[in-house]
């Protein structure tokens, strides 16, 4: 099955800031090459990668590490669309993006 990916704008806006951290901008592409790889990843194999908490509640939010930084692509699969939630830096504010799944389902 071909999933969609649709994100929510402030994860995008998140992961544009995170990117612009970066002092050199060749880091900040390759945090966002990453960022694209672990959502091929995503996409190819949605279920794949761990729940982020309780896995009885729906929708089942999963994580998946972006590779060489310490970011997560927070994400769920609804139908067959992969909804990214957010792009959160691993120490920083948890749980802050939770409010964005009621939001968008």
């Amino acid at each position: 099955m071909r999933f969609t990916q649709r994100e929510h704008p402030e994860a995008r806006d998140e992961l544009r800031a995170g990117a612009l951290w970066y002092d050199d901008p060749a880091t900040g592409q390759e945090l966002l090459d990453a960022t694209l790889h672990a959502r091929r990843s995503i996409a190819a194999a949605p279920d794949a990668w761990p729940p982020f908490g309780i896995e009885d509640r729906l929708p089942v939010v999963r994580k998946k590490r972006v590779r060489g930084f310490p970011y997560l692509v927070i994400y769920y699969v609804m139908a067959s669309e992969i909804v990214i939630v957010a792009y959160a830096h691993e120490k920083r504010l948890p749980g802050y993006w939770a409010q964005r799944v009621e939001k968008l389902t």
